[in-house]
């Protein structure tokens, strides 16, 4: 099986795989790394009929695969109630009309960090709960007076290159747009919700909340974390690997409250599911053991030894016993259940790897004002349905 390069995970792996290795005498698994550009590995690997027998792969790359026969319908292989342990969305994340080609085994998502002492400063009680998140215009206002305490920006948000251009879309959600039809392909962008989503991101910039460094193709790596810990911004709208990086640069000096939202929640759609693929040799036993390592049990210790959110609903944060910030982790628990049904079958759709480019390409644009919102929807719009339309 693969997963990226990541030394907790591949050691976690490994010790769940030699587990079931023990009780399939026989079998041998071994955990290799997936190497440069996912698209480029995967498709040389599958052309040469070398793809691992197991691959851990992301919600928005599982679309196209799942649709062109890459991966395996593991539906006979996977427990008559493991379905009922999973939120409707997270279970869609590998499941079509002719089988089921993955399952999701952990997530992750945003919520709102923010500088104690820049909070303190301008006199603001973050929100705890999910139903008082702030809305958009409260957390403007908010970020106006951040932004004049910092004196440099407001809040930074978590995109880590051009590819992950869709951690904003959930902004879109929010204010009660979709990015695709109730179809799952057809583009609706064009909105007046979607429209006002992208009037309303393009405000972080006009009004100088938002670093230009900060944006999704132009801020590789984690520009969000290093604003944050420089003091350049009082907000980080980001996920749980910002903990880490925050812990080590500014101990105890942080908190966070839930991610924002508007007239509906929603936040972003992080995390990998475990498909089984058309080169596997032993595609029965490769199915058995992704039912094996998404088990309630196997999933609570990755979970525990990665930091990561489970996609299991029966787990909390205590089932999980985290080393540090357990009340964090339930809040990113609590936060996973606002991802919308809709938005998780458009970005694991067949077309999405597409489309996310050309959300990238005209979300920019519009957030620097190279095209107003309605340019930006309608250009956006008429490349998608080029995308969709083939």
């Amino acid at each position: 099986m693969s997963s990226w390069n990541i030394p907790t995970d591949l050691v976690s792996y490994q010790e769940i795989a030699d587990e079931f290795v023990a009780d399939h005498p026989g079998t041998s698994v071994s955990v290799e790394v997936t190497t440069g550009q996912f698209h480029q590995w995967f498709i040389t690997r599958l052309a040469a009929d070398l793809a691992p027998d197991i691959i851990r792969i992301t919600p928005q790359q599982i679309g196209r695969y799942a649709a062109n026969g890459s991966l395996v319908d593991i539906s006979d292989t996977v427990p008559a109630d493991y379905p009922a342990d999973w939120s409707d969305p997270f279970w869609a994340i590998g499941q079509r009309e002719d089988g089921l080609f993955g399952i999701f085994q952990h997530t992750d998502t945003f919520i709102t960090f923010y500088d104690k002492k820049i909070m303190s400063q301008v006199g603001v009680e973050p929100p705890q709960r999910l139903e008082d998140a702030w809305r958009w215009d409260e957390f403007l206002d908010i970020a106006q007076e951040v932004k004049k305490a910092t004196g440099h920006y407001a809040f930074s948000y978590g995109w880590s290159g051009p590819d992950t251009a869709y951690r904003w879309m959930p902004i879109v959600y929010q204010n009660g747009g979709t990015f695709l039809g109730e179809d799952g392909r057809t583009p609706s962008m064009d909105s007046e919700e979607a429209i006002n989503a992208l009037e309303f991101g393009r405000r972080w910039y006009t009004d100088g909340l938002v670093s230009r460094s900060n944006m999704s193709k132009s801020g590789g790596g984690h520009v969000d974390f290093d604003l944050f810990n420089t003091g350049q911004v009082g907000m980080a709208l980001t996920n749980p690997e910002a903990i880490a990086s925050f812990d080590e640069a500014r101990p105890g000096e942080w908190g966070v409250a839930p991610m924002i939202r508007n007239s509906a929640e929603a936040s972003d759609l992080g995390g990998n599911a475990l498909a089984v693929t058309k080169s596997s040799k032993h595609p029965e036993l490769a199915a058995e053991l992704v039912t094996y390592l998404t088990s309630r049990r196997n999933i609570r210790s990755f979970c525990h030894d990665g930091n990561w959110i489970p996609s299991r609903s029966s787990l909390t944060a205590e089932d999980i016993g985290y080393a540090d910030h357990g009340e964090v982790m339930q809040l990113f628990i609590d936060q996973g259940g606002t991802i919308p049904l809709s938005m998780v079958k458009a970005q694991s759709g067949e077309f999405f790897s597409s489309l996310n480019a050309v959300f990238a390409d005209y979300l920019d644009l519009c957030l620097l004002g190279e095209l107003t919102p309605q340019e930006a929807s309608q250009q956006m719009m008429e490349a998608m349905l080029s995308v969709t339309s083939r």
